[in-house]
């Protein structure tokens, strides 16, 4: 049974309404599509439907009372996105001192904490590393969906193109035209 905006009697206040973008740390970008009211052994209980953006037909359903616990939040704003630029221009690698065959999980710890500047730092280090060398595939894989995620929040907070962004990143990271 799909609800409307409010509270049902007994329930918590969903964080979230319908048509809120929010950011998944393990699927990027999305949008609730619906807020369900499911009986689950015996008691009630809402979800979240969310439709990922992504181009992809992904539908994540996720309990109202587990949303903070998966890192579910609402997208970064124009001072978010700033500070995401700021990381960019930060000199320092995420992964000084971390052994390389340990790189990848810490990489892997940083994408999925949900933190946007976190994300940054992943993106921001690979880019330098792949100026430098070819990168492995799981590099690669972190790549893409640093990017994916990153490209498509940034762009949402600034009100801009995925295009505009990413030429905002090479800029920041001094790789610009």
């Amino acid at each position: 049974m799909a609800l409307g905006v409010g509270a049902v009697a007994g329930l918590p206040q969903p964080a979230f309404v319908v048509g809120d973008a929010v950011f998944s740390p393990a699927h990027g970008l999305g949008e609730v599509v619906t807020i369900e009211r499911r009986d689950v052994d015996g008691a009630a209980r809402e979800f979240y439907v969310i439709r990922i953006m992504q181009g992809t037909h992904i539908r994540l359903v996720v309990p109202v009372l587990r949303a903070r616990a998966v890192g579910l939040r609402r997208p970064i704003d124009r001072d978010g996105a700033a500070l995401v630029l700021k990381v960019f221009r930060d000199p320092q690698s995420a992964v000084e001192g971390i052994p390389p065959v340990r790189q990848i999980r810490h990489y892997e710890q940083l994408l999925h904490s949900g933190s946007a500047e976190d994300v940054a730092r992943v993106l921001r280090d690979l880019l330098r590393l792949r100026m430098r060398k070819e990168l492995s595939f799981g590099q690669r894989r972190l790549l893409d969906s640093a990017r994916r995620m990153l490209v498509q929040e940034v762009a949402l907070a600034f009100g801009d193109t995925e295009a505009s962004v990413e030429r905002r990143f090479d800029e920041a990271l001094g790789t610009g035209a």
